[in-house]
């Protein structure tokens, strides 16, 4: 008698934060002989980013409100019908044995089908608090995956962790007493035009100060061009990119990183033990940024820094201390490393495993 082959369908779209840990989990999924079914939306960067793998996509007409008036809320009502029936139509050819939501509003319309067709959904939470849809959707799941800790008393909640592409990287930063420093400066994968600005700067009051060398690879997105003239008048050492294409070696380079707050940045500095700065992205919805960041300052294990203090002195005061004090970022770097879980794809995957079988 032949074994019915298992399928699962993964909603995700819109942001980086949602799609690169679905990656993950996909393909973990697909070694087990899991047939996956991706849902996103026919602009999404989930398109660009699914296509460099063998995963199969199809599109529901939903976006989010947040932010646009109040023509798109008046209008989602009936939206969010014609993507429920579109997520309908699509779940019910495909026949998962279990859906699985990484949040964010396509979530929404996915998870009611699944819910009225009776399929089992798991929803991952990346951030250390939940987001709208999932906070809504966590009333229609079996299961409630945490990618930060969380504390629930509740069996239908477990923390797991977030899924990264390095999970699997064995590396620990090394600390000793040297003459020069390398710094990264990653904006998120758009930049941020505050970095540009403040940064560079902070590192001119800096370097008078400093009598080691300072090396500079500043992510800087489309605004690049402001980063680079106030480079120019700094004596270190830069190198100022729209993108890094390999933040493996990034990571592993630098000795301290200045960074945003989002929860998989986050779970990538766990993973190499990177002492970090970390500036929260101020416009996060709801704060969610901040309340991770603050997560990792409680276990004194990041120094946070609120935007509104973001200022060339402030941070040329808080990196005069981190270069010139090896033990401060030695002990950043074992506090955030002590925080990574270990094998959470795997451990994902199995939970989804013991499910369907």
């Amino acid at each position: 008698m032949e074994t019915k082959e298992k399928k699962i369908i993964i909603f995700a779209a819109g942001t980086g934060g949602h799609i690169y840990p679905g990656i993950s989990i996909a393909k973990e999924l697909i070694k087990n002989n899991i047939k996956i079914l991706w849902i996103g939306t026919v602009k999404g960067m989930e398109n660009k980013i699914l296509s460099d793998t063998n995963i199969d996509i199809k599109h529901i007409d939903f976006s989010g409100i947040r932010g646009k008036g109040i023509i798109p809320i008046i209008k989602l009502p009936f939206r969010l019908i014609k993507a429920i029936i579109q997520a309908f139509i699509i779940i019910k050819k495909y026949n998962p044995n279990l859906v699985l939501s990484m949040g964010g509003y396509i979530s929404v319309p996915c998870c009611i089908a699944s819910y009225i067709l009776r399929k089992p959904i798991f929803i991952h939470e990346q951030n250390i608090i939940f987001g709208l849809a999932n906070n809504i959707l966590k009333i229609l799941s079996k299961k409630i995956i945490l990618g930060m800790p969380l504390k629930i008393n509740n069996k239908k909640y477990k923390y797991i962790g977030n899924p990264t592409r390095y999970e699997k990287i064995i590396t620990k930063k090394k600390f000793h007493e040297k003459r020069e420093i390398n710094l990264l400066v990653v904006g998120g994968s758009l930049g941020a035009k505050v970095f540009n600005e403040i940064i560079p700067r902070a590192i001119y009051l800096l370097n008078k100060t400093l009598d080691l060398e300072l090396n500079v690879i500043h992510q800087a997105g489309k605004t690049s061009t402001i980063a680079k003239d106030q480079y120019n008048n700094t004596d270190v050492q830069f190198e100022v990119k729209e993108y890094v294409n390999s933040m493996k070696e990034a990571y592993e380079w630098c000795d301290i990183i200045i960074c945003r707050g989002g929860a998989i940045t986050i779970s990538e500095l766990m993973v190499f033990g990177v002492p970090a700065i970390i500036v929260p992205y101020p416009y996060a919805t709801d704060d969610h940024q901040m309340k991770n960041s603050r997560y990792l300052e409680s276990k004194e294990a990041a120094i946070v820094i609120d935007q509104e203090n973001f200022t060339e002195t402030y941070l040329a005061k808080i990196l005069k201390s981190l270069i010139e004090n090896s033990k401060i970022r030695k002990t950043l770097s074992e506090n955030i490393f002590s925080l990574n879980k270990k094998n959470i794809t795997k451990s994902i995957c199995n939970l989804i495993l013991d499910e369907i079988n």
